[in-house]
């Protein structure tokens, strides 16, 4: 009797063991690695959609007598509503950069936090 215990919990660990390993080894990243994933590649969009946003609030200050603004604290005098419109999903400053009398550039540092990497995100109108 004492034997049949004993095989029965090891081979319990065994077939445990194996789905365990087995689950690992089927997917490269668990479920938790994806869904950091899933969050980072959100944080991504929604930055992207606040640059849109500010990009369209940039072109209708552009399209007054004013032209582009020279730097974005010139354009949060004017539209003090702007407000937190100016950050990242990350918390960070988006910059502004006026590239000509029609253009500019609008760079986040993305999630590493550091400007002029390979990450960061950058749009220009």
């Amino acid at each position: 009797m004492k034997i049949r215990g004993l095989l029965i919990i090891v081979l319990l660990g065994v077939v445990v063991v194996y789905f365990v390993y087995f689950a690992k080894m089927g997917n490269d990243k668990g479920a938790l690695q994806t869904e950091v994933d899933q969050f980072a590649k959100t944080k991504v969009k929604l930055t992207e959609v606040n640059m849109q946003s500010l990009a369209r609030v940039i072109l209708g200050y552009a399209t007054g007598e004013q032209g582009l603004p020279e730097d974005l604290k010139q354009l949060q005098r004017s539209r003090p509503s702007l407000g937190m419109g100016i950050l990242d999903a990350w918390g960070r400053a988006i910059k502004y950069e006026k590239i000509s009398d029609t253009a500019f550039r609008l760079r986040s540092a993305g999630p590493d936090g550091a400007y002029e990497t390979a990450d960061d995100i950058v749009k220009e109108f």
